[in-house]
């Protein structure tokens, strides 16, 4: 996707049609989904799954998303999309467990999954570390996704926002 993007600022048509048609047809595919969703009183973020799980699977790989364009271009994004949508005085009632679940859950996380891969699996440290890092830190986009759609406490909802908002800062850090 980065020579796509590559082209379209350099100017190549063919390039931007086929990236314009590939985002259109996954605007038309998330449509889809949301209507089924809705439909079958299936969260909407299980359809967008299930759905990617079936275009990974019968469909040829056409776009390739590399590390750099991940974090130069969608997580500032996600990011900015998560901070300005935090209620602030909120986030600071709720920051001492958002602090723990970040700070030292985290690295708990990290550490457990890094001695687990390294004796384990014989994995030398470093590896082990950074897989370690790579799958202690994930994303909540989901769960707060579900969230709104079920009746779950707001505070709750806070503290998952404020953890994913400070989880992706340490993760950075840690990587």
């Amino acid at each position: 996707m980065t020579q796509q993007v590559l082209a379209i600022a350099t100017g190549d048509q063919g390039q931007f049609a086929q990236l314009v048609t590939v985002l259109i047809i996954l605007l038309l595919v998330a449509t889809i989904v949301a209507l089924l969703s809705r439909r079958l009183r299936v969260p909407y973020v299980t359809g967008l799954v299930l759905a990617g799980v079936a275009i990974a699977e019968f469909l040829p790989r056409k776009v390739g998303l590399d590390s750099a364009l991940i974090i130069n271009l969608f997580l500032p994004i996600l990011l900015f999309e998560a901070a300005i949508n935090t209620d602030i005085r909120r986030l600071r009632s709720t920051l001492m467990p958002i602090l723990l679940l970040a700070g030292p859950g985290v690295l708990i996380a990290v550490g457990v999954t890094a001695i687990g891969l390294k004796f384990g699996l014989a994995l030398p440290w470093v590896p082990a570390l950074l897989a370690g890092v790579t799958l202690a830190i994930t994303d909540t986009v989901s769960v707060i996704a579900v969230f709104k759609e079920v009746a779950v406490p707001s505070r709750l909802i806070t503290i998952v926002e404020g953890e994913s908002l400070f989880n992706d800062g340490i993760a950075l850090v840690l990587f």
